[in-house]
């Protein structure tokens, strides 16, 4: 008993060595979209973010263009998707590519496009050659399911570093889906628990989560705030970063009118191309908070953008 309390009651100087080496591992990484970088200061950290948006606004694709990013810089990507298979989120990429090797001529082309071979060929095999080249040698996706739970998440974190040698930015598709601990607890504490298991995780390795959340459906074209996360209790306190996706002035653009004028509203407004979205900045453990900063959204061509593109569209 002593020998134990003896062991858990050293100072801090045996790991001075760890706090340095964990600094110079904690590199800030760049999202590859410059508005959000600007409000994350530079990029991603060692941390667990949580990203929130409406149903259908486009977070899957975020996070997807976000991973290829940042796979192109050499990083490892652990990606586990509980909603796409593998190959859409692959197509929805090259989509993504096409669209940017022209932007007005190949502004019409869809995913399911490509699905269809509705796709140029030439156009098809660029696109494919940039991500085999770019992106697969570093993108690692696992497809979730209910047996996919925090701790499987860890398991194959640590199997991945053990193996690659390398720590991998771990993207989450999406909190909601993760498997619970015991199929008695509410959803709530469903949530909260994985959301604290994650920030373990975070911290046993020293590395980022970028995880998604769905949205609360009393919060639909409200304002952001901490409870617009679905069935979660502890996102303010555990999250490093939590961030928002919703409407621009979505405040001023739904501050009167009856239900149906703001369902109609909605619906012009999602409609629109590029569909205009703000960033909002909830937390920030280690800077500013309510930061806030706009985007475009290309939904056709999966293509999140900190300016309007300007070659014909």
């Amino acid at each position: 008993m002593a020998r134990r309390l003896k062991n858990n009651y050293n100072s801090i100087e045996s790991e001075i060595d760890n706090f340095f080496k964990n600094m110079q591992e904690n590199k800030v990484i760049s999202t590859g979209i410059n508005n959000f970088d600007q409000i994350l200061n530079g990029g991603i950290l060692n941390g667990l973010y949580v990203i929130g948006s409406m149903p259908s606004f486009g977070k899957t694709d975020f996070i997807n263009q976000i991973a290829d990013n940042i796979a192109k810089q050499g990083y490892d990507i652990l990606f586990f998707s509980y909603q796409m298979r593998r190959e859409e989120l692959i197509l929805r990429s090259l989509c993504r590519k096409i669209f940017l090797l022209n932007p007005k001529k190949n502004r019409n082309i869809e995913t399911i496009n490509i699905m269809r071979k509705e796709c140029d060929e030439n156009l098809m095999k660029q696109g494919l050659e940039y991500y085999k080249k770019n992106i697969s040698k570093t993108m690692f996706i696992i497809e979730g399911d209910f047996k996919t739970g925090v701790k499987e998440i860890k398991d194959k974190v640590e199997r991945h570093i053990r193996l690659r040698q390398k720590k991998p930015v771990v993207i989450i598709d999406y909190l909601q889906a993760i498997k619970p601990l015991d199929f008695k607890m509410s959803d709530k504490q469903k949530n909260d628990y994985n959301l604290l298991e994650l920030k373990k995780i975070v911290k046993d390795f020293n590395i980022p989560i970028l995880c998604l959340s769905s949205q609360s459906r009393d919060r639909y074209l409200k304002q952001a705030y901490y409870d617009s996360f679905k069935d979660t209790g502890n996102i303010e306190d555990v999250a490093d970063i939590a961030v928002y996706l919703q409407f621009k002035n979505l405040a001023e653009q739904f501050r009167s009118g009856t239900e149906v004028e703001k369902i109609r509203k909605a619906y012009e407004l999602k409609n629109q191309y590029p569909r205009k979205l703000e960033l909002l900045l909830l937390k920030n453990r280690n800077g500013l908070d309510h930061n806030i900063d706009y985007l475009y959204y290309y939904y056709k061509n999966n293509y999140f953008s900190s300016d309007r593109i300007k070659e014909g569209i």
